[in-house]
């Protein structure tokens, strides 16, 4: 599909991606960029990475595909920092988790450019985090929301579509704003209730904490995920995120009452609507 793609960003997705590519032979060559030294030496001893770069602009030259996977606060600046160096036609994309500010400062930063950005959020990653734990597998079969502004060619959106579905992804267009919305119900509040929960039990008497079972270890999970990440993530979305954690609080407060009360039928049906819910997230 391609005949070389730069991923701006070796952690967990962005390995993961170039093992996926590399994979599915979607480009002929894979360059991989990152910050430091030890860690292009490292990309470039892959079988999934054809060149290791440290420089910035020089790892987009070429490229008809450019992913940006680094942490949601740094890609505004580094699309303004690639923009003037990109070939004419390359697709530019990201997997941030939020996207509204994201795609609007891409947009102006690219409208000097020869090439064109549309965004996405592939839904896969991990509690882990870093190039030691990426697979071939992480992105297989999962959800991925791409994002165009109204005007973005109709071309672009479907050639960022092959792509993701390449990847054997599922892939649905939202716009930005929807997508923030989305994701901070079904992404960024789930993370925060699980930070707070860790948060809470962790005043807890430290002994209780031997009997915790697997319920509570599923529940937890995520919140082992990287704290500078996801301040990032809730900071640019906290408007979704607020929205949602109101919504959230109405629903606490609901089964605190159902509780103290006596109608057992009530507090039933509550826990079936959950129940049903789960269920169907394996469907």
């Amino acid at each position: 599909m391609f005949e070389q793609i730069t991923i701006l960003g070796s952690g967990l997705l962005g390995a993961s991606l170039a093992m996926s590519i590399h994979h599915a032979k979607i480009a002929q060559s894979i360059t991989i960029w990152a910050r430091r030294k030890e860690t292009v030496d490292l990309c470039s001893s892959k079988t999934w990475c054809q060149h290791g770069e440290e420089n910035l602009e020089k790892s987009v030259i070429g490229s008809n595909l450019v992913i940006i996977c680094t942490p949601v606060e740094t890609i505004g600046g580094i699309i303004r920092q690639i923009a003037p160096y990109l070939e004419k036609g390359t697709l530019v994309t990201d997997v941030g988790s939020v996207k509204k500010q994201i795609c609007l400062d891409c947009e102006e930063a690219m409208k000097s450019s020869e090439g064109f950005f549309i965004g996405s959020h592939p839904m896969a990653g991990s509690e882990k985090s870093g190039m030691d734990f990426a697979s071939k597998e992480l992105v297989n079969g999962k959800s991925c929301i791409i994002t165009p502004m109204k005007d973005a060619p109709v071309k672009y959106i479907h050639k960022l579509e092959e792509f993701w579905k390449a990847l054997k992804m599922i892939v649905f267009q939202f716009s930005p704003a929807e997508h923030d919305r989305a994701a901070a119900y079904f992404s960024h509040l789930p993370h925060l209730l699980a930070s707070c929960l860790s948060r809470h039990l962790d005043t807890q008497d430290r002994n209780w904490k031997k009997i915790s079972g697997n319920g509570l270890k599923d529940t937890t999970r995520i919140a082992e995920g990287d704290p500078l990440l996801w301040q990032q993530i809730f900071h640019m979305n906290k408007k979704e995120i607020l929205a949602s954690i109101a919504g959230w609080e109405k629903s606490l407060l609901e089964i605190k009452e159902l509780l103290k009360g006596e109608n057992q039928d009530e507090l039933y049906n509550y826990l079936k609507i959950g129940a049903n819910f789960r269920k169907e997230l394996d469907k």
